[in-house]
């Protein structure tokens, strides 16, 4: 978390390296940047099932469960799972078992894709105001800096593999959700350590907070996929990432950091509770080279 003293400026972790945020924002820079921010409504006709590519879960996506074993509780006004529960799977054919207390994953889940199975243990982590589930092979680094507030490489004998998570305090540093997104995207054209093969910028609306995915595809002497869920809670902006080999990783390791995203309590705040994991809309993120006038 940021010091007490007011940060000028701070670093945006992008693929394992960061860039400049904050500063020199302020309301009207926040307007200036956002204008070189399109967003792009784009409507659903279609059925979308706990998609693992896609990620997000959509308010038309279906999720077969058995109900007779699924069971939820209400503490201070959230639906929570608790016990065991079973999740058929959607357009990646992933599904999915194990059990809950109170909205947490604990303990052994079980990940099924066609003739694919993953098992892993889930533990949850509270660090610093925020509370979520991570799994056993993500093994966490003790160590770390602000703006790191949690940080875990993946069990793959890869060093440019990892989960982090990002804390900025936009209060202290007079800036937006749009100055970082800008800047995210603003920061590939200055890498060199990686050679740029994609991006995609969209922004998901659910119920009480929106949700920005960067999705980057790079190629050092491996080819990586990042992908950043970026929110605001409160004052706060916190960027969840997951840099995976392409490849090496399937539609379970993407489940299973879509499920970590949907874990988080930040500033005592569920994000994503049972009647909230679905969002209401998706929309593209498209960048202006120029301000719009």
């Amino acid at each position: 978390m940021p010091g007490t003293g007011v940060r000028t400026e701070q670093k945006v972790s992008a693929g394992g390296w960061f860039i400049k945020f904050g500063g020199s924002a302020s309301v009207g820079g926040d307007q200036s940047s956002r204008s070189m921010i399109r967003i792009k409504h784009i409507l659903f006709f279609g059925v979308i099932l706990f998609s693992s590519c896609e990620g997000l879960r959509s308010k038309e996506g279906k999720v077969q469960a058995l109900q007779n074993q699924n069971q939820l509780s209400v503490a201070n006004g959230d639906t929570l799972e608790t016990g065991f529960w079973t999740y058929y799977g959607g357009v990646d054919g992933v599904s999915k078992s194990g059990s809950y207390t109170d909205g947490y994953k604990m303990g052994k889940w079980v990940y099924k894709m066609q003739a694919d199975s993953i098992s892993t243990t889930w533990r949850v982590v509270n660090e610093q105001g925020v509370k979520f589930n991570i799994p056993e092979h993500l093994k966490q680094i003790n160590k770390v800096e602000p703006p790191v507030l949690f940080q875990a490489d993946v069990d793959d004998n890869d060093e440019n593999t990892y989960l982090i998570l990002l804390r900025y305090n936009l209060k202290e540093l007079k800036s937006s959700v749009y100055d970082y997104i800008y800047q995210y995207n603003e920061s590939w054209k200055s890498n060199t350590e990686e050679t740029l093969r994609s991006k995609e910028f969209k922004k998901f609306c659910f119920e009480g907070i929106e949700v920005f995915r960067a999705k980057v595809a790079t190629e050092r002497k491996s080819k990586y996929e990042a992908t950043s869920y970026i929110f605001v809670v409160k004052d706060y902006l916190y960027d969840l990432t997951y840099k995976n080999a392409i490849g090496k990783s399937t539609a379970i390791d993407l489940e299973i950091f879509n499920d970590v995203l949907y874990s988080m309590e930040c500033e005592n705040v569920d994000l994503f509770d049972y009647n909230r994991k679905k969002y209401l809309k998706e929309e593209n993120v498209e960048f202006k080279s120029n301000p719009i006038n």
